[in-house]
């Protein structure tokens, strides 16, 4: 009975520890890699390798130790320093809260929280690497890769987005709640962030951007080329309200405030071809919003059809590269055996202008002010206060995980306006 009782009290302490943690994010580290086998070690201190899900250690890694996870089959070989053994998902958690490092082929990385490693579904001879870190040490790592400036208001401005983004995303029912790469938010774990990004997470702590209840689509890219867009002139779906294109003068001085670039003719129809369909010989640009992105291109061909200006560039970049169409506002010419694309800014436009953050941070804005203009009629909300750096980390934290529990979608707000030119654009086929 009374070990029951210091099992119970334990168990206690493990969930009282896990409360105090704060949430927790599961991301899918090196998502892009085929990982076919991956070495984990304490950075400092201790770590525990779990088998299973048992509650007992199959190993313990002192410093300078290391244990190595290959995918066999569909099973995990565990080689650790008392021999080898293979499991359907491994666990690895640090004693001391400090970060675990693993390496795999020409990776390495260092990231805050726990590991779990087991064969991954989606991708052949593959691991699938789940990183389980506190949510402030991923913002902090999220604002470090993604947001390159130092002024502290713009750099606060992303804190909240990263956050925001994260637990908006965040679904208990999937395996991981975000990839650390575009497809989500960039995240490099622990070794690359910054003392200006960790201040920005310490200093907006716990604070998300809402809509009525929900959590924004909290939306960003490098530079609006002067005008932010509305979310449907970009992707499909209905109007949002605090999406909304406007203005956007402190955008100038970003270096893609205007470009110009080219790309061969006879590739470009090939790749539209391809996604799309038949032979394509050329294109027009059939319809542009009231700031000038392109929102319908019509593809020529032995099967016409139309496609948003977001898929024409996506297909273009896809084949020559991210900085060819750097947004959907643009111009197209063709010359001789090349089209080239002027435009202005770079990345879908929808949402918060990095460049323009860091320009409204310079002429003294907040960033209360910075996210109030990107996202019209939004507020500031704080969720409740949790530590904001790293602390040991319990196997009771770990195997409760997710604490991110996903909020309801934002309900999509019709919008009575037309985001459209009344006249019909004038077509050039190229």
């Amino acid at each position: 009975m009374l070990r029951f009782l210091l099992v119970l009290a334990a168990l206690a302490l493990c969930t009282s520890a896990a409360a105090q943690a704060g949430p927790i994010v599961r991301v899918k580290v090196l998502a892009r890699a085929s990982t076919a086998s991956v070495i984990v070690e304490p950075q400092r201190g201790s770590a525990r390798v779990y088998a299973d899900r048992s509650s007992t250690p199959l190993a313990t890694l002192l410093p300078g130790t290391t244990v190595t996870l290959e995918r066999v089959s569909d099973r995990v070989r565990v080689r650790y320093p008392g021999g080898t053994v293979q499991a359907g998902v491994v666990e690895v958690v640090p004693d001391e809260g400090a970060p675990l490092s693993i390496r795999s082929g020409t990776h390495r990385r260092s990231y805050h929280g726990a590991l779990s490693v087991e064969r991954d579904p989606e991708r052949q001879a593959s691991l699938r690497l789940v990183n389980y870190v506190p949510l402030e040490d991923y913002v902090a790592s999220v604002v470090a890769s993604e947001y390159p400036f130092t002024e502290i208001e713009g750099v606060k401005a992303q804190a909240v987005l990263a956050r925001t983004y994260v637990l908006r995303a965040a679904n208990p029912r999937n395996p991981f709640d975000v990839t650390d790469d575009t497809g989500s938010q960039v995240y490099r774990g622990a070794e690359v962030v910054t003392d200006v990004a960790r201040a920005a997470a310490e200093a907006t702590h716990g604070e998300v951007l809402r809509y009525g209840t929900a959590l924004v689509e909290a939306t960003y890219y490098s530079s609006s080329g002067g005008h932010t867009a509305n979310n449907e002139d970009v992707w499909r779906g209905a109007p949002i309200s605090y999406l909304r294109g406007k203005p956007d003068p402190f955008d100038r001085d970003a270096p893609d405030y205007r470009w110009s670039t080219s790309a061969e003719v006879a590739g470009t129809l090939r790749a539209l071809g391809r996604r799309y369909g038949g032979t394509v010989t050329g294109f027009e640009i059939e319809a542009r919003a009231q700031d000038g992105r392109v929102t319908r291109v019509r593809l020529l061909g032995n099967r016409p059809q139309t496609i948003s200006g977001n898929e024409f560039r996506t297909v273009v970049n896809g084949a020559f590269g991210v900085r060819t169409v750097r947004s959907t506002h643009f111009t197209v010419t063709r010359r001789g055996n090349r089209y080239v694309f002027e435009g202005r800014g770079f990345g879908h436009g929808v949402g918060m202008s990095q460049y323009g953050a860091r320009g409204r941070a310079r002429a003294g804005h907040s960033y209360r002010d910075i996210l109030a203009f990107y996202f019209t009629g939004t507020y500031l909300d704080r969720l409740d206060a949790a530590p904001t750096v790293a602390r040991p980390y319990t196997l009771a934290d770990f195997r409760s995980a997710p604490a991110v529990e996903a909020e309801a979608r934002t309900r999509r707000v019709r919008f009575t306006g037309n985001t459209e030119t009344d006249e019909p654009a004038r077509r050039t086929a190229w």
